[in-house]
């Protein structure tokens, strides 16, 4: 079976009232998706020159279209607002 490929925009990372977790980011998923589906989907962002950075969708976030994804590394400050690749198996 072919891999499904989604869109989606980091929009924040996790946050407490005193802590920010910056492995975990909330992502806005583009279009009507079965959020549960998504669950362990592979997720990926790239930088201009080539820096690629892997994560998993964790669960989803609120009553919308947005999911948590815990990446592997620290997900830069920089790049909040980025696109990312999800591939749903």
């Amino acid at each position: 079976m072919a891999a499904k490929e989604h869109t989606g925009q980091v929009t924040s990372f996790r946050r407490g009232q005193h802590v920010v977790h910056d492995y975990v980011t909330i992502v806005e998923v583009a279009g009507d998706v079965d959020r549960a589906k998504l669950v362990g989907a592979r997720v990926v962002w790239k930088r201009d020159d080539g820096l690629q950075i892997r994560g998993r969708v964790q669960s989803p976030h609120g009553n919308g279209h947005a999911v948590l994804v815990r990446w592997a590394k620290g997900f830069p400050p920089q790049a909040i607002g980025a696109k990312v690749t999800i591939r749903a198996e």
